[in-house]
């Protein structure tokens, strides 16, 4: 076996390959067959074998596409496995590439179709996102929803990002056959027939061909910048399929799933630019944000509380600033509060049981990032206590009698007659327990109240001054 730098294989011998499999594949170039004895310790799962049909094909270019697999880390690389069946193995017989080893197309890429011979195992492939949803369900394919076609367009935007940023290459020959997706994990979209993939910047000795419907207004040779515009193709056919979509240029066929920036993104991406293109990475975050994702991991900014001082059980108000978060969490002693982050900023009331500081948190999938305001001081609230109110002794006794009087009721009038005040007060006189109550109606207006009280009780309270004034 030849070896890479990084002590990674890069070639292998057909006898190493072990007896052939069943044959998976075929198409025009090449033939599949699985692997059933090869193993590769930097490869998980089952490898296939794609055997040239016609003719050697020189290697070197073969060798630097292992090759920058084999740069990658460890987690980098099994990143490239998901998104792609990349080449892991150039296969050479006398100097020759005759063919390469692969990773096996997980299952969940493959539709079980029904055909005239009977049912059959078949490559999802992205084209068939680009027919009526009604038609691909007759067909035994699925019919994704809007939201699910947005996820595969992040995902197919996200997988050329990788290949263009960490491996530095142009992928070139994008089409409706050379990418498959699937809709019950990430990454949705995995990339095929990547043995043809260029270095960016470096023209290929063999030019690299465009599939009909897919061709580039500027023509010539494929580039970061060909990419790009098949990658708007991709976009504008996936969020609108039906009749002629396979064909479709036209941005606005897209308005009903993309908001006025990805339609500007689209507009810029099928247009004869090259340089005012969005990249993929471009594409890949605006879908994102598009579906409430975090692009980046949370970053908390100004955050404050209302007040240093409130009673026990009384609340706080928090103040909070926070870029790419999902979710607050705001925590002060075993008290914990959670409330969405999306909207970027918000006023969250928390009461408080112990002094100590805040704790703000902002969280999303990516990570989280944290801060404490106050310290806020926290009292008990005031304990009641009985207030002693001495209560005045009221003296009813008169003169020769222990006991209060006892008042009798005043005998009511018949209705609609409506007795004079002499009436009233001779009437009370006389119900009043002293032996002879005085003749009132002598009493004259205004009414002298001493004079009245001395009538009735015998008593001279004394009110008057020496010379017979009251005072």
């Amino acid at each position: 076996m030849g070896n890479s730098s990084s002590g990674t294989a890069v070639t292998v011998a057909p006898g190493e390959l072990g007896a052939l499999g069943a044959q998976l594949g075929s198409g025009g170039e090449a033939t599949v067959f699985d692997l059933p004895e090869l193993t590769c310790p930097d490869v998980r799962g089952a490898l296939v074998y794609k055997r040239y049909r016609d003719g050697h094909v020189a290697p070197e270019s073969l060798r630097r596409v292992v090759a920058a697999r084999n740069a990658l880390d460890e987690a980098k690389r099994t990143e490239l496995d998901g998104l792609s069946a990349w080449p892991v193995r150039v296969v050479e017989e006398r100097g020759l590439a005759v063919g390469i080893v692969m990773p096996r197309i997980p299952a969940p890429f493959f539709d079980s179709v029904v055909r005239n011979c009977g049912v059959k195992q078949s490559l999802r492939e992205v084209q068939n996102l680009f027919i009526d949803p009604a038609r691909a369900l007759r067909l035994g394919r699925p019919a994704p929803t809007d939201e699910e076609r947005l996820r595969i367009c992040r995902d197919f935007a996200g997988g050329l990002a990788f290949l263009h940023e960490e491996l530095k290459v142009v992928f070139g020959d994008i089409n409706p056959k050379n990418a498959v997706f699937r809709l019950d994990a990430r990454p949705m979209v995995m990339f095929l027939d990547c043995d043809a993939v260029r270095p960016a910047g470096v023209v290929a000795k063999v030019k690299q061909l465009d599939a009909p419907d897919w061709v580039p207004p500027e023509g010539g040779n494929l580039t970061l910048a060909t990419d790009r515009y098949k990658l708007g193709l991709f976009v504008l056919r996936c969020l609108s399929p039906g009749a002629w979509s396979s064909v479709n240029t036209d941005p606005a066929a897209a308005a009903r799933l993309l908001d006025a920036e990805g339609l500007s993104m689209l507009g810029r991406a099928l247009s004869g630019d090259p340089e005012g293109r969005p990249s993929a990475r471009d594409w890949e975050l605006h879908l994102r944000r598009l579906l409430g994702e975090a692009v980046a991991p949370p970053e908390l900014g100004a955050v404050a509380v209302d007040r240093e001082l409130v009673l026990r059980g009384q609340p706080v108000v928090v103040e909070w600033e926070a870029l790419e978060a999902k979710e607050v969490e705001i925590t002060s002693g075993t008290r914990v509060v959670r409330v969405d982050g999306r909207r970027g900023r918000g006023r969250t009331s928390v009461p408080l049981d112990e002094s100590g500081p805040v704790r703000v948190r902002a969280i999303n999938d990516l990570g989280s990032d944290e801060r404490h305001v106050g310290p806020v001081t926290v009292l008990p609230p005031p304990a009641r206590q009985p207030l002693t109110v001495p209560v005045p002794q009221l003296s009813w006794s008169t003169p020769g009698s222990a006991d209060p009087p006892e008042l009798a009721l005043l005998p009511l009038p018949p209705i609609g007659v409506r007795p004079e005040l002499p009436d009233l007060l001779t009437a009370a006189a006389r119900t009043a327990p002293w032996p002879s109550p005085p003749d009132l109606r002598a009493v004259g207006f205004p009414l002298d109240l001493e004079a009245m009280l001395t009538e009735l009780t015998g008593t001279d309270f004394g009110f008057r001054d020496s010379e017979g004034g009251s005072r």
